[in-house]
């Protein structure tokens, strides 16, 4: 009888620890500034720039349509929050880093990084925050639930400025001055060569080093010393995005040659964040993490409008900026050896979903009460659901657009069947009622905008403003 005490005693400890082992999985999410699927080969790309991406796809987890915002703030806030825009009134892009005025409120809104912190996860974040000025709210990113931070702070390096630039830049800001906030801004802190970082809030400046070697050494550091507890990591690369202020691509440590053109200069920057995404994934083996880690990697939006790359034999030029494909559907790549079976393409989701699906997978409570836009795939990925979702949505400004796995709708009445036309050209005003008005319906049942909880400030936003929008 002790015997068969002992024994049952024994399984009910294992399936016990199985099961805690299971609720607490880790998340990694890296996310690529600014690098639409025409620049990765798992979508078709011919540019040959992201081997170690491409990897990634064909053992993992491949999304074949995830739309997010069109622009970095937008867009984060969306992953972050797992909400639509409309919720938060944050339809614009807001550059709280360069001009102030307001941030992501802890108070209104809840970060999946807060969350994670909340049942007992180590988090942290590495790289580009952007939705706080981290010197007006420097207690911002512990507010939204990070333990730990190394992050571009992104705002205007004073010391580079001339003498009353800061009362210029104040007034141009009350003006929607864009000529003078262009000429001040183009002092922005560096992310690149020289890089100015906030360390755990504490500045830090280092002459002569290149910013994305930092932060992927921070990243590392942060996987070895929390390989022994549950732990999320938010790696918001600077890469692939040019160095702000309207200046172009950056050479990165592959190439120092800055006289070579604009698209071999980005490239290269494409190249970089390839070869780190797979540096990431390399230590999570060789810490024997990735039977309880979900990696994913996805870009916040399009590339610029300047960059072009091949994809499936045909020439596609960045959207950024815009709802059209390439600037709002991004790419999403999930891989997890042994927790997420491979070698499978999902259809559709969209950036709320992110959110819910992270909780799901490591066993964190989401609160009743948060109104949530997202749906979790996390069944899915296991391999033990259907997709969850028959469309997705997208927004920016007064535009809204929702899809299925074909056909598009615009809010304002311009629908496109994408499997015939990928570019948007033939506004099709007859045949496929019954798609349009499933999708139409979708659009009806979103609520309107709330108001911004602050006057939004961007280049965009003033240039709206001087146009009177």
């Amino acid at each position: 009888m002790r015997r068969l005490l002992f024994v049952l005693l024994f399984f009910a400890v294992v399936a016990a620890t199985a099961k805690e082992s299971e609720q607490k999985r880790n998340v990694v999410f890296i996310l690529l500034d600014n690098c639409g699927q025409e620049w990765w080969g798992c979508y078709g790309s011919e540019e040959g720039c992201t081997p170690h991406l491409d990897r990634l796809a064909r053992e993992g987890v491949r999304v074949e349509n995830c739309y997010a915002p069109p622009l970095c703030s937008p867009s984060r806030v969306t992953a972050l929050t797992g909400r639509y825009l409309f919720r938060s009134g944050w339809v614009l892009h807001h550059d709280a880093a360069l001009y102030g005025g307001g941030g992501l409120d802890p108070q209104r809104e809840i970060t999946f990084a807060r969350l994670f912190r909340d049942a007992g996860f180590q988090t942290g974040i590495v790289g580009k925050w952007q939705i706080n000025h981290l010197y007006e709210q420097p207690d911002a990113l512990t507010r939204h639930g990070f333990n730990e931070a190394l992050v571009w702070p992104g705002s205007v390096d004073w010391e580079k400025t001339d003498a009353g630039d800061r009362e210029r830049f104040a007034q141009a800001i009350r003006d929607a001055d864009v000529k003078t906030l262009g000429r001040i801004t183009a002092n922005i802190e560096s992310r690149y060569w020289d890089p100015v970082l906030l360390r755990n809030g504490k500045r830090e400046t280092h002459p002569g080093q290149f910013g994305p070697d930092l932060m992927q050494q921070f990243a590392l550091d942060f996987l070895r010393r929390h390989r022994n507890r549950p732990f999320l990591l938010y790696y918001p690369m600077v890469l692939t995005h040019h160095q702000g202020a309207g200046r172009g691509p950056v050479p990165t440590p592959l190439n120092r040659d800055e006289t070579r053109s604009k698209q071999a200069l980005y490239a290269d920057m494409v190249r970089y964040a390839d070869r780190l995404v797979g540096d990431v994934a390399a230590e999570l083996d060789r810490l024997g993490l990735r039977n309880n880690t979900v990696l994913f990697v996805a870009a916040d939006n399009g590339s610029e409008g300047s960059f072009s790359a091949r994809r499936n034999g045909r020439v596609v030029r960045g959207g950024g900026y815009k709802l059209t494909e390439p600037g709002g559907n991004v790419p999403l790549i999930v891989h997890a050896p042994g927790l997420v079976p491979g070698g499978r393409t999902m259809t559709l989701a969209d950036f709320s979903d992110l959110l819910p699906t992270f909780c799901e997978l490591a066993g964190v409570p989401v609160p009743a009460e948060l109104a949530m836009d997202g749906f979790s795939f996390a069944g899915f990925l296991r391999g033990a659901a259907r997709e969850p979702r028959r469309w997705i949505f997208n927004m920016y400004g007064e535009e809204r657009v929702v899809r299925d796995a074909r056909y598009k709708l615009y809010n304002d009445g311009r629908f496109y069947d994408l499997s015939r036309d990928p570019n948007e050209q033939q506004n099709l005003t007859e045949g496929a009622l019954a798609e349009r008005k499933r999708l139409q319906a979708v659009l009806d049942a979103m609520p309107p905008d709330a108001p911004p909880p602050f006057e939004l400030r961007s280049l965009s936003a003033f240039s709206r403003r001087q146009k009177g929008k």
